[in-house]
């Protein structure tokens, strides 16, 4: 299993993940188990409390969610698979960003007062 084993967080136009992340997937995706099936993916999630396990993160089963951001991009974050997670930091996705926390909560909407 090959996947990185600290969060990112990535930001992608929301019309281009209907479009990028299967392509992603077809090119990057791994098997992991999420609960007693196993799914193909580009991401997980710590199963348990002492990160000795990884669970798959999907879109389809709403595991993993897009956070919308202030400037039209919607943000994830997970654990993404370590050959997808090089092809991010040598600029070979276009059209996806990495964020840092910082950046992330910057662009955050903030909540509507009641």
């Amino acid at each position: 299993m090959a996947f990185e084993l600290t969060e990112r967080i990535i930001a992608v136009a929301p019309a281009t993940v209907a479009t990028l992340f299967p392509t992603l997937l077809a090119e990057y995706g791994e098997s992991l188990s999420d609960g007693s099936e196993s799914v193909a993916t580009i991401g997980g999630h710590w199963d348990n409390g002492a990160k000795t396990r990884i669970r798959a993160a999907s879109l389809h089963k709403g595991t993993i969610a897009g956070q919308p951001l202030t400037d039209g991009r919607v943000a994830f974050s997970c654990l993404w698979q370590s050959d997808l997670a090089s092809a991010f930091d040598g600029g070979q996705i276009v059209g996806v960003e990495e964020l840092t926390k910082t950046e992330l909560e910057q662009l955050i909407p903030p909540f509507p007062e009641s």
